[in-house]
């Protein structure tokens, strides 16, 4: 067991260390153009918590069960990073806005728990790949696929 421990322990450490690596690589890569990337950011969307109130269509209050942590997405400013819960785990990556609304989203990983219902948690993790675009109106942002959208979600 303690060994067992001792492994997940270095996997924890060395998935840290590259994650900064990754981060060092992005940082001086964002200077050369960081006009680009501020020009495209709304400062609507970034450095709030956004809630999940509906995935493909489902209201998140009418599910049984509700998932164990509230589902929320965060786009941060520094590094274009994006992290967040997808109702059972924690969640990590970048994103990139780009003009007319369109957004990407890469290099997504997540926590990997078990948890009773993973219904919102697999939906939350296939987003990620299908967004191209978003749309920010009345305080709900809704994340969209071409004219459909994915999940909405509301500012705190």
């Amino acid at each position: 067991m303690k060994k067992f421990i001792f492994i997940i322990g270095i996997c924890i450490l060395a998935l840290g260390l590259g994650m900064n690596a990754c981060k060092s690589k992005k940082a001086a890569k964002s200077e050369v153009g960081s006009s680009v990337s501020a020009t495209a950011t709304s400062e609507n969307l970034v450095e709030k918590k956004w809630k999940l109130i509906e995935i493909n269509g489902a209201a998140i209050s009418t599910m049984t069960p509700q998932p164990a942590v509230e589902a929320f997405i965060f786009f941060q400013t520094d590094g274009d990073r994006v992290n967040g819960s997808s109702g059972c785990n924690n969640f990590t990556g970048t994103y990139k806005l780009d003009s007319g609304n369109q957004l990407h989203f890469s290099g997504v990983a997540s926590t990997r728990k078990m948890c009773l219902d993973m219904t919102v948690e697999n939906q939350m993790n296939k987003i990620f790949q299908e967004v191209d675009s978003y749309t920010l109106q009345n305080g709900t942002l809704s994340l969209k696929q071409g004219d459909t959208t994915l999940a909405r979600f509301v500012a705190e």
